[in-house]
């Protein structure tokens, strides 16, 4: 019944509000908001900048460690993902969430390619935020952004297939133009992921996840703790595995019980003997096109950006160059599109089952492939392959 568009002094807890003969206005429930949103619109200025700070603080900090990278590849040292960098970066999506769509788009923008990755965006947002041409596809050029960048990242599509030939080509499996392959299935689920050399293996993780193969998890780290006895932490670190069998593809006793080869004859690369960049065995390939191989295709060794510390005392001591590790290589078809990755240039692989006691042949003779995922969820984060057992 207000006579007097003047708002009431007395506020919400007006007695004659009350009783319903107040003659003077109340902020309603629509008033309410509207003042909260000029309040919000006000603070604006102050909190983009606010986050434009925090973002250039990631960017700096990041091309910090690009360039530690780049003078020294082979490195030991993982930056642990609950570091003040994370918390800052944390803050930041904390904060953008809170803004309208179209500032939260423009702030993404702002981040370097690996981090954009590492939030496991939603297709259709993540085609936005990296300003793909009209018609261009996701994981094409994914691939050559990543190719050309050489970051050690590698984007692998929903459909994809992987194989292994775990044997030295110097043993005659094959006939000089082909290499014996056995599948791996099922493929990996889709998403851009980072390498983790091991001694005689690797690790492969979502990027944004930890590496199984380190101190650093979910749920807790150990950084006091040797990275290499990481098989008894993982599971207090907030992972879950999932371990399957291989035996016959153990490089003791090389007897696939499916195989097919792999035809060499349509490389366009370097296939000199030792060089970095031919694809010989012993070699894990995950294929992002069907029957690749049939037509023109070139390999390209890539730079290691992280290296389990047993792996590099190898090189150390056994006067190998980085070359001679393995490493994440890249196959690409005559018009520039990536169409598989590879790990390859070092021996034979091995790997144990993590989640039993340790044996003597340590994973020579007995053969597992073990998937994880973050304990709790369904969505697997990584692929590993263990390597040799390290006392």
């Amino acid at each position: 019944m207000s006579i007097y568009n003047t708002l009431c002094r007395n506020g919400p807890g007006c007695h004659f509000l009350a009783m319903g003969r107040c003659w003077f206005r109340h902020l309603n429930e629509v008033d309410d908001k509207m003042v909260e949103l000029f309040e919000l619109l006000a603070r604006l200025p102050e909190r983009i900048d606010r986050l434009q700070g925090i973002i250039s603080k990631h960017q700096k900090e990041k091309e910090k460690q690009r360039r530690l990278i780049l003078n020294k590849p082979v490195h030991q040292e993982l930056k642990c993902t609950h570091e003040s960098i994370t918390n800052d970066v944390t803050y930041l999506l904390s904060n953008v969430s809170q803004l309208p769509p179209e500032l939260h788009l423009a702030i993404l923008h702002h981040f370097d390619l690996e981090t954009v990755l590492g939030l496991d965006l939603p297709y259709n947002l993540l085609h936005k935020v990296l300003q793909l041409p009209r018609g261009e596809k996701l994981g094409s050029w994914l691939g050559r952004q990543l190719l050309e960048q050489d970051l050690g990242i590698l984007y692998v599509p929903g459909e994809n297939t992987m194989f292994l030939a775990n044997y030295h080509q110097e043993d005659g499996d094959g006939d000089g133009h082909s290499l014996k392959v056995s599948d791996l299935s099922p493929g990996l689920t889709p998403g851009a992921y980072k390498v983790r050399i091991l001694q005689n293996g690797f690790d492969l993780v979502r990027v944004g996840c930890d590496f199984l193969s380190t101190q650093c998890g979910p749920v807790k780290c150990f950084h006091t703790a040797k990275t290499e006895h990481w098989a008894s932490s993982f599971m207090c670190r907030g992972f879950s595995l999932q371990t399957e069998t291989r035996t016959d593809l153990a490089p003791g006793n090389w007897e696939p019980k499916h195989s097919w080869h792999l035809p060499l004859g349509q490389s366009q690369g370097d296939r000199l003997r030792g060089s970095v960049d031919e694809l010989k065995a012993p070699v894990f390939v995950i294929s992002l096109q069907e029957e690749w191989w049939t037509r023109q295709w070139s390999h390209r060794r890539g730079r290691n950006y992280s290296v389990d510390s047993v792996a590099q005392g190898q090189e150390v001591n056994d006067g190998a160059s980085e070359e001679e590790l393995l490493g994440l290589g890249v196959v690409t078809n005559m018009q520039g599109e990536v169409v598989a990755y590879t790990i390859s240039g070092g021996p034979v692989f091995a790997a144990y089952n993590p989640a039993e006691e340790p044996h003597s042949d340590e994973g020579w003779y007995n053969f597992s492939v073990s998937r994880y995922q973050y304990t709790g969820q369904i969505e697997q984060a990584g692929l590993i392959i263990t390597g040799s057992q390290n006392d």
